[in-house]
């Protein structure tokens, strides 16, 4: 059985015996016709690569999520300053950067932890990389596995230079603004692997020529402060338009972020009704006199959501500018880009968005008392509409609770009361043994403790599992009374969790048996 076969396999299951939340099972809906596509496409896609963006006005070329994507700045210049200006990072970054200049060295090649940034908005890390066993007309790609404070995260946007001693300068920016209270932060920055490849001449070449990959892993552990040189604010559209790039697949500008170093501007993705191919997107902005200041690359490796954000890193903007977005398009069937619409966007129209100080609503059951936020949607009994047969979630009261990040997912808390004669530790048992005999839900436990809910002592368990592209954390916390147990399970995304942490602890605390 080969991987595609056994990952089918393992997705079947997975459905038919869906003991697990609706959020994991979203995962996979579109799996097998991605496969399948990905079967019948003969042209590789392993890089979406725009030789283009640095041959017309130096434009940007940045990564929606994932991957790697280039600006290559080419000439005599070899300092940073030209590097970052392709990318919209400001002077401020080379002004406040911490310089770290941490070197480690794996089979003769070296990577060297430059310096780095961070506000409310970006995280900024730049590398230096010599790779000596490689041709001097190569350019590398770089996987890596990236966490900040243990949350996992992704480069939003990567550019590479080369020194004329021919080693490469690299440069990843993250999205910070999507993970909340950070002051002191660690980062730990995993470069799994190096590889060699050629790029490919012509908007319309999409992939690159790889040659050596280099695995032996060079690992990077740091703290750095958090430095807000400006007001970070984030502006919201408030008359959005959604525009239909192909039948059922709209997009629309939804938010624009400030920060120290540099911008976000939002566009949302739908398709959650879309029945075509897998399909690429290409950026490119244009300023009020048309000429274009970037270009911008969007491509999703892991089996994407329905509704997600792209986010385009915008530096030296003014905040009342008018800018043309330009959307191309091409799907795994086609061998070029087509330009579909153009996007005006009035960033002097965006409004200043207000955080709503939420309140609490209180709901009562004939077992319990609950208080819980405003915004959250309550759904009292859970059908198979949004689990499976079997699952524990089934009958089960649900809170909706909207997403604190790029995602678009909504994160669940479930509220189940189970007739069970039995004692804390004897339950604690009975979830750890699901946790980690589950053949459709694993869980690795994080840590455990005692809490206390309204009235009386409880225990919780903190579990972590993970698709391949996200980590997901399951919060289990419960008591026992009355011959009952009463139990409350969280479950989203470490960055989500992260976020929601002091609320959930709130409304654990404030459940009255």
């Amino acid at each position: 059985m080969n991987d595609k076969d056994f990952d089918k396999l393992l997705k079947r299951q997975m459905q038919e015996d869906k003991n697990i939340p609706e959020n994991i099972n979203q995962l996979f809906l579109n799996f097998e016709s991605e496969v399948n596509m990905k079967e019948n496409n003969k042209k590789s896609n392993v890089v979406s690569f725009f030789r283009t963006a640095t041959v017309a006005a130096c434009a940007v070329v940045v990564l929606g999520i994932g991957g790697c994507t280039y600006a290559h700045v080419h000439g005599v210049e070899t300092i940073i300053s030209p590097m970052l200006r392709k990318i919209g990072i400001n002077s401020k970054y080379e002004e406040n950067a911490t310089k770290f200049n941490e070197e480690v060295k794996k089979e003769d090649i070296s990577v060297k932890l430059l310096d780095g940034a961070i506000d409310d908005t970006l995280l900024i890390l730049g590398y230096e990389i010599d790779v000596p066993e490689i041709p001097s007309n190569s350019w590398i790609d770089i996987d890596g596995k990236y966490e900040i404070n243990d949350i996992s995260v992704k480069p939003i946007n990567t550019t590479m230079d080369k020194s004329n001693d021919g080693k490469y300068e690299y440069y990843q920016i993250f999205d910070a603004s999507e993970i909340k209270n950070l002051d002191s932060v660690n980062l730990n920055m995993n470069i799994l692997a190096i590889r060699e490849y050629t790029e490919v001449e012509g908007i319309d070449s999409v992939s690159a020529e790889y040659g050596k990959t280099f695995d032996a892993g060079w690992n990077f552990n740091e703290t750095i402060s958090v430095k807000n040189l400006e007001e970070s604010k984030v502006y919201e559209f408030t008359d959005k338009k959604e525009y239909e790039i192909k039948e059922n697949l709209k997009v629309e500008v939804t938010e624009f972020i400030t920060g120290s170093y540099s911008n976000i501007l939002k566009i949302k993705t739908d398709k959650t009704n879309y029945k075509g191919d897998a399909f690429e997107k290409l950026y490119c902005v244009l300023d009020e006199k048309g000429n274009e200041i970037a270009r911008f690359a969007e491509e999703r490796k892991e089996y994407d959501e329905r509704v997600y954000n792209d986010r385009l890193v915008l530096g030296n903007i003014d905040r009342t500018s008018n800018l043309n977005i330009e959307v191309l398009f091409k799907s795994a069937r086609d061998d070029r880009f087509e330009k579909v619409l153009d996007i005006p966007v009035e960033l002097g129209s965006a409004t200043e968005k207000v955080e709503k100080v939420e309140s609490l609503v209180e709901y009562k059951s004939d077992d319990y008392t609950m208080k819980y936020n405003d915004n959250w949607n309550l759904i009292p009994n859970v059908d198979t509409t949004r689990v499976g047969p079997k699952s524990i979630y089934l009958g089960t009261l649900l809170l909706e609770i909207p997403s604190t990040t790029n995602s678009e997912l909504k994160s669940s808390l479930y509220v189940k009361v189970v007739d069970e004669n039995t004692t804390i530790e004897d339950y604690a048992k009975e979830i750890r043994k699901s946790n980690t005999e589950s053949v459709s839900e694993y869980f690795e436990e994080k840590s455990s403790s005692e809490v206390k809910f309204k009235n009386q002592k409880g225990y919780q368990i903190v579990s972590e599992t993970a698709d391949g592209a996200t980590d997901y954390i399951k919060l289990d916390a419960f008591t026992v009374a009355n011959g009952k147990v009463y139990r409350i399970i969280f479950f989203g995304s470490d960055k989500e969790y992260n976020n929601l942490k002091s609320e959930v602890e709130e409304f654990i605390s404030n459940f009255d048996v």
